[in-house]
């Protein structure tokens, strides 16, 4: 089991953070005064001191979706060490307390337990979203509020979301309306006149969901048709055999949607058995870094992704400078991605949220909080995040990329980003089962 802890030290030196950047904007109020940051009388910040915010957060650290996961925990540490150097939130720090519940559900009730009886505010997180359910009945026993990254289930689908629990994506929107509208926009140039589309997902609850109902509102609402869904058991290392049907298909495309380890494989797999054509990942799962990986193996061409965050690769959004400088100055174990954006995203949530909640903040009043959020996120997706008493989804935002061959950097294939309401537009009904 692993555990880390993530607080501001008292003798850090001051953060170099950007006006009305991501780490500063919560802590101002309508005057546009800094509130109690920390701020000394010369105006510089100061570390946040006293009493932290405890927030627990439960990762992948070391197995087989470490890939997908754990970037969105060092997101949120980035962020957190940043913030607590500007002086925190009302002056104290952000604590965010990490354990290692890798894909293994029974130790992951194990550590939210403990975690939730060490008195943490509120949980962070997650893995495969099949893991999930047993900490959910963990945190709604204890009356804990629980913010998922891209893993929620129907769990918090408007519109009767279950009053604890929270996400900032999820595999559902891999068959919602947003991606049936941006497949077409993404591949217009390519194809003009549509084409047939497989689809890879590992094993598991929501696999039909994922693949089969995509593809069939796909080919009812647009040119393009359907091809083959394949799929290959969790703890597949060797993909030639589950590929093969895929190559002999020949689609003119081929969307490669599963966990990081799954994806690279698979892609991996299929170049080496002759597929040329495009492959699409989705970087909620399948972050950068990672088609990093597929490029060093099979080479850079017709790689595509889509995404609900923005990529880390355009350097140009000033967000995005941020993480980077971030990322430079306290260091992460895997190389920023869009899943640390994600985390990122999500350590401004708990921030904005904790900041709202106020000095004598309790798991009760942090929910209020969260419920309440209507986050402006400057860059880091398409839109504002807004919960509601009916939404624990919010607003949703995708968009797609294309490789340069020449650059290894991720480009926009199109200049906007698609949204779509969850409470109205992802597709169903929903297989979880």
């Amino acid at each position: 089991m692993m555990a880390l802890l993530i607080s501001a030290c008292s003798g850090a030196e001051e953060a170099e953070v950007a006006e009305d950047s991501p780490a500063t904007e919560f802590a101002t109020d309508d005057t546009g005064d800094t509130g109690d940051t920390g701020d000394t009388e010369d105006g510089a910040s100061s570390p946040a001191s006293g009493e932290p915010y405890r927030i627990g957060w439960l990762t992948d650290a070391s197995s087989v979706t470490r890939g997908t996961y754990f970037p969105e925990f060092e997101g949120a540490r980035l962020f957190v060490e940043r913030l607590n150097q500007a002086g925190g939130v009302n002056g104290r720090p952000i604590e965010l307390e990490m354990r290692d519940m890798q894909i293994d559900q029974e130790l992951a009730v194990t550590l939210s337990t403990e975690l939730v009886d060490s008195g943490v505010l509120m949980l962070a997180g997650g893995t495969i979203e099949g893991r999930m359910p047993s900490v959910f009945e963990v945190v709604r026993q204890a009356g804990v509020p629980f913010l998922t990254g891209h893993s929620a289930r129907p769990d918090m689908f408007p519109s009767e979301p279950d009053p604890l629990l929270f996400t900032v994506g999820n595999v559902f929107e891999a068959m919602s309306d947003a991606r049936v509208e941006l497949w077409p926009l993404v591949f217009g140039d390519e194809f003009p006149d549509g084409g047939t589309v497989s689809c890879y997902i590992h094993e598991g609850p929501a696999a039909f969901a994922v693949c089969e109902r995509w593809l069939e509102a796909l080919e009812e609402g647009s040119n393009w048709t359907a091809g083959s869904v394949i799929n290959a058991p969790l703890q597949t290392s060797d993909f030639s055999s589950f590929v093969q049907p895929l190559v002999d298909e020949n689609p003119d495309a081929f969307f490669d949607i599963s966990i990081a380890s799954h994806a690279i494989g698979v892609a991996v797999a299929a170049r080496n058995s002759g597929y040329a054509g495009p492959i699409a990942f989705s970087m909620t799962a399948t972050p950068e870094t990672d088609i990093d990986t597929v490029v060093e193996q099979v080479g850079p061409d017709n790689i595509w992704a889509l995404s609900n965050i923005t990529s880390i690769d355009e350097t140009d959004v000033p967000e995005i400078q941020e993480i980077r400088s971030a990322a430079e100055e306290f260091g992460t174990e895997i190389d920023p991605n869009s899943a640390t954006v994600n985390g990122w995203l999500m350590g401004m949530i708990i921030a904005d949220s904790l900041e709202r909640c106020g000095a004598d903040c309790d798991p009760a009043g942090l929910r209020d909080a969260i419920e309440a959020l209507d986050l402006d996120t400057r860059g880091l997706t398409g839109g504002p995040l807004q919960y509601s008493e009916t939404d624990h989804v919010g607003p949703r935002y995708w968009t797609g990329y294309r490789l340069n061959p020449d650059t290894g950097e991720l480009e926009r294939a199109i200049d906007n980003w698609v949204d779509f309401d969850a409470a109205t537009d992802l597709l169903s009904p929903l297989a979880t089962d």
